[in-house]
């Protein structure tokens, strides 16, 4: 089976390191897998192409495939696929942001199917492009049952064309018993303290707010609580650095900015308890994954997707997201070391059951089968 993958951006950000980790594992079970995206560099590097390479994938660079739809580049972009498409014979495209998708609509002009990663956790947005988009498709994946019961609500796209694929982690990356630096001394915090981590962008809609005061509530019950916040924003000053100095909070708050490698695993690893208040550009939330694949329990907001990764009192708490049910959570695992290691254990085994690279592979090319079957039927 040839598949072609699509991916219209160059930044890594959002599903850009999950889509390139999918590709990698679909390589591994002997599929035939082509990677196109955004041949740009900008200012900085393209880490796309660069991670991509570094895996053994060598990206398709004859295509702009820019983020936003730009009437010049989609029609140049349209014309190169077609010619491609003429020239190399692929089972499947699949896509994976809304650009690539509509470039991929037109160029097949429905003579290869179509699959569509859905990459917001709780569904497609309702609009007239993405009615266009999801109909135009052989198959959604999704990444929750929440997103497929929206998406056939709002699409009538039928049920035997939605599948569910589960967002996956590198659990071989993001496992505790690894070998990790110790970012404690770096981040100056003491042996032994109760660590609350969180990573999210700095940006008004992530609910800092709320956070930040009921940390401070529990920093009047916790003398050795502490708050980690992994993430940056163009926003970072209102969002977070002024709230915490006005809170008193600048010695127990600390800001890592962005992080990466074995520097963002290691910081995962030093959590007691992670956090997670409401998906941002990755709908799909695998910030939450790579916590609990540490072996953390989580305190979520029912927001978004985040109440099918986290199980409600058996690999966290879910809360309505208020400072006084995010105070009582804090509280709750503060002082109860065996239940936040029960939890832990059990966010642990899910992640590396549930929430693998393989499972997730395999739950795509079941995809993959049952879409080429569904074709074949009806030719």
């Amino acid at each position: 089976m040839r598949v072609l993958h699509l991916f219209s951006n160059r930044k890594w950000t959002g599903p850009a390191e999950p889509v390139v980790n999918l590709c990698v594992t679909l390589l591994k079970n002997n599929l035939k897998v082509v990677f196109a995206c955004s041949p740009k560099r900008g200012t900085a590097p393209n880490k796309i192409v660069d991670v991509a390479r570094e895996n053994g994938i060598e990206p398709l660079d004859f295509m702009h495939l820019s983020k936003h739809r730009h009437p010049l580049w989609n029609r140049l972009d349209v014309r190169a696929l077609r010619r491609h498409l003429s020239t190399v014979p692929y089972d499947l495209i699949h896509c994976h942001l809304d650009n690539d998708h509509e470039i991929a609509l037109e160029a097949a002009a429905r003579k290869i199917p179509i699959i569509r990663t859905n990459h917001f956790g709780a569904g497609l947005p309702v609009d007239r492009r993405h009615r266009i988009l999801a109909t135009g498709s052989a198959a959604l994946v999704e990444p929750s049952h929440m997103a497929l019961e929206a998406d056939h609500a709002n699409f009538l796209t039928p049920r035997e064309r939605l599948f569910i694929a589960p967002g996956a982690v590198d659990t071989k990356r993001f496992d505790p018993e690894r070998v990790l630096p110790d970012m404690r001394e770096r981040f100056n915090i003491p042996r032994g303290a109760f660590v609350l981590g969180i990573v999210a962008r700095m940006q008004p809609h992530r609910h800092y707010e709320e956070l930040f005061a009921a940390f401070h509530k529990l920093t009047e019950k916790a003398p050795d609580a502490h708050l980690v916040v992994v993430g940056r924003g163009t926003r970072q000053e209102q969002v977070g650095f002024k709230p915490v100095q006005e809170l008193g909070l600048a010695h127990r708050v600390h800001f890592t900015g962005y992080l990466d490698g074995d520097s963002y695993a290691g910081t995962l690893n030093m959590f007691t308890v992670g956090l997670f208040l409401t998906p941002g550009t990755d709908g799909a939330c695998r910030a939450v994954r790579e916590i609990m694949a540490m072996g953390k329990p989580m305190i979520v907001a029912d927001r978004g997707m985040l109440r099918e990764i986290v199980a409600h009192n058996k690999e966290g708490i879910v809360t309505d997201g208020s400072v006084e049910e995010l105070y009582d959570a804090f509280l709750r695992f503060y002082h109860q070391r065996e239940l936040r290691e029960h939890f832990a254990e059990n966010a642990r085994k899910t992640a590396r059951t549930r929430y693998t690279l393989e499972h997730q592979s395999e739950c795509v090319i079941a995809a993959y089968e049952e879409t080429l079957r569904t074709r074949h039927a009806h030719t």
